[in-house]
């Protein structure tokens, strides 16, 4: 019913349109309603990225444990919430042996298109990231297409020593941690040839700025992948920041899709012109009937 309500709110809005542009909008409006994000989870084993995924997504992700990595294939997981998909492709760990890294090499390259964003997954407690820093030359740099947004996630900074100073009730490092970790994300940044605005640093266990990671996050991916991303977060999460970008970013991917609709139509120039000046008060009634399909 809260469906129906939203798409009745907008076909209201769209009845100065020609009706073969209306059905072909609507038709398009569908599609941003129900698109899918594609988000790929990159790091060695044991970084923490299923532990990670459990303390964002208010699906089960995967079981996680200390086995070594058993597929060479990505892992796809589907999460459903409603009617509203998200799929976490979890790629195999790189630095586990040289013959694999060269395979996949290949297989992250044929994917890269597919997705929306990559979470890549480091340890804090991990002194060198020589193999990340090879592979994301090797496979993102000379990469020709549209690149998805990369962000480094420095996991577990609750190790960082000394480790037994971490304020467990307060959820924040010592004064001496936090020093650390600065340094730390200067020296990855140095080290990857990112920049420090690219890292963040969390704790799972620690419950440290993941939702940092959630803003980060909504503000990096496409337009259309925003709003669709929302429902699968834990309520905690779903802050006014976040549903106020998500909300935002329909509005504007409506434009867009209403822009490209009129663009393609064969319509006099006047016609066109009334029209697209009508797209900014469908673009309000999309923002305003945003929790229909995404609350």
């Amino acid at each position: 019913m809260k469906h129906l309500s939203g798409y009745a709110i907008i076909r209201r809005h769209l009845r100065r349109y020609p009706r073969s542009l209306r059905q072909h909008l609507l038709k398009e409006l569908n599609q941003l309603v129900t698109y899918e994000p594609v988000i790929g989870l990159m790091g060695k084993t044991g970084v923490g990225k299923s532990s990670l995924c459990n303390a964002l997504f208010r699906s089960e992700v995967c079981a996680v444990n200390a086995v070594e990595a058993c597929t060479r294939q990505p892992q796809r997981v589907r999460l459903r919430f409603g009617n509203h998909y998200l799929t976490l492709v979890d790629l195999p760990g790189v630095g586990e042996s040289i013959i694999r890294d060269g395979e996949y090499r290949e297989l992250y390259q044929t994917l890269l298109p597919q997705l929306d964003m990559v979470l890549w997954v480091l340890k804090a407690d991990d002194r060198a990231f020589s193999v990340e820093e090879q592979f994301y030359q090797d496979v993102f740099a000379p990469y020709s297409g549209s690149l998805p947004s990369v962000l480094w996630v420095i996991n577990q900074v609750d190790k960082t020593e000394p480790a037994e100073q971490w304020n467990w009730s307060s959820s924040q490092p010592s004064a001496l941690q936090a020093e650390r970790i600065a340094q730390k994300l200067q020296s990855v940044a140095r080290q990857l040839g990112i920049t420090e605005t690219d890292i963040l640093p969390v704790s799972v266990r620690g419950r440290y700025r993941l939702s940092r990671l959630v803003e980060s996050m909504i503000t990096r991916l496409p337009k259309q992948a925003r709003s669709p991303f929302v429902p699968h977060l834990h309520k905690r999460y779903r802050t006014e920041m976040i549903v106020s970008t998500a909300s935002g970013s329909f509005g504007d991917a409506v434009v867009d899709v209403i822009n490209k609709v009129i663009e393609l139509a064969p319509l006099p120039h006047m016609a066109r012109t009334v029209l697209q000046a009508a797209t900014h008060s469908v673009a309000r009634a999309a923002r305003s009937v945003w929790s229909f399909f995404f609350g």
